[in-house]
């Protein structure tokens, strides 16, 4: 059995791994790069996956998140795509609001991707392929266990322990993910050791204070980071503050496909009314106060405006933000300082979706990989500081591993 990543190895996202036999070949994430990548591969293509004659059983997709399904529109339509089926919904939203408004995306091709479910083998030839449920700040994500030929090969995709499902997260790898010949496991926090990290659940107790003490917030996050979301709005039912999303239904919609895949009472945003914005609610929210889930777009800039000297809480990533950096955003950096024109407080609460170094220590020890593969990760050099036991395995993109 074959390993090749052929992006990833030395990067953030842009993941993409091949898993290869004599009689078969699976490809997991097909993701685009970020902007602080270097991008030298804008024409990026693999024989027999993005061009020449089909030669690929399936692509796996981990999650939802651009990074790693981003280049699915380059597959060849004779390849079947797979990805969760409650994460293909979100996505599915995500491509037709894009469409609609951007003209880009392909919603009927993520409609046509096969689904996937936690614990359900599928086969590829003679490659068994096991998905399970993961904590990251995508939901619905998961880590693949991939077996073949009497070897066992542990993906992890991107993942964490400190979100809602985080406790639970050692268990499921003891059960199913021990004696491991190969961890390919992600380490984008070595590269960012300075960040402090907080688990959801502090997130939710520290918004839960923001909200005793300012009548209205807005609340600055992605879309479809759904833990985050759901802490924001419990806190907000046991504050007793309306729960307010962008006037569009693209938001509202997200909200109510997570609803209806589980019966987890955190993730269910029907216990209180999830109202979409409409000029027609300023009195209402004037009167009661609220949390305002928004974006960095025309509409949240235009409601934040009409209720000045707000709590704007920034929920994500702070390197957005930094000038320096080639992930810095502007949009995001001047809507910032606008809000903070107009008198907004402005409040940093996010937190990673991805594991610390000792999350990586936990997996290696519990896994008892024999191997370990770093990739999602800008200095798999850091792995060697780390207390792990398995012979740790630098590859650089296109490297084959044979096991």
């Amino acid at each position: 059995m074959q390993i090749k990543i052929h992006r990833g190895t030395h990067q953030i996202g842009g993941c993409i791994t091949e898993i290869k036999t004599s009689l078969s070949r699976i490809i997991i994430d097909m993701g685009a790069e970020l902007p602080s990548a270097n991008k030298t591969a804008c024409d990026f293509e693999i024989d027999g996956v993005t061009c020449g004659t089909p030669n690929c059983d399936a692509v796996l997709i981990t999650h939802y998140h651009g990074d790693h399904v981003g280049m699915y529109e380059k597959i060849l339509p004779e390849i079947p795509i797979y990805m969760g089926a409650v994460a293909k919904n979100i996505y599915g939203v995500v491509q037709k609001t894009l469409k609609t408004k951007l003209n880009q995306g392909n919603p009927q091709r993520v409609a046509d991707f096969y689904e996937y479910y936690i614990g359900k083998p599928l086969f590829f030839g003679d490659i068994k392929v096991t998905p399970y449920i993961i904590d990251h700040s995508a939901f619905d994500a998961y880590m693949f266990l991939i077996e073949s030929e009497g070897k066992r090969i542990l993906h992890t995709g991107d993942f964490r322990m400190h979100g809602a499902r985080g406790n639970k997260m050692p268990a499921v790898f003891e059960k199913y993910a021990k004696d491991i010949d190969v961890l390919i496991i992600e380490g984008t926090m070595l590269s960012r050791n300075s960040e402090k990290i907080i688990t959801e659940h502090e997130l939710g107790v520290q918004a839960k204070n923001l909200f005793a003490e300012h009548k209205n917030v807005f609340v600055l996050c992605s879309s479809t980071n759904i833990d985050t979301i759901a802490e924001f709005y419990n806190a907000a039912i046991e504050c007793n503050k309306p729960f307010i999303v962008c006037e569009d239904d693209f938001q509202a919609e997200i909200l109510r496909i997570v609803t209806q895949s589980t019966y987890s009472p955190f993730y269910d945003f029907s216990k209180q009314k999830v109202f979409s914005y409409a000029p027609n609610l300023n009195s209402f929210m004037n009167e009661r106060g609220f949390c305002f889930i928004g974006r960095a777009n025309y509409i949240t800039k235009k409601t934040m405006e009409c209720f000045p000297n707000s709590m704007l809480v920034y929920s994500m990533w702070k390197g957005y933000l930094d000038k320096t950096h080639a992930a810095f955003d502007k949009y995001k950096s001047e809507f910032l300082e606008n809000a903070i024109k107009t008198g907004c407080q402005l409040e940093y609460l996010h937190t990673s979706g991805h594991s610390s170094s000792k999350d990586i220590e936990k997996i290696c020890e519990i896994t008892q990989a024999k191997t370990v593969i770093p990739i999602h990760c800008e200095c798999p050099e850091n792995f060697a500081k780390l207390n792990i036991l398995g012979n740790l395995k630098i590859l650089y993109d296109g490297e084959i591993y044979t096991l």
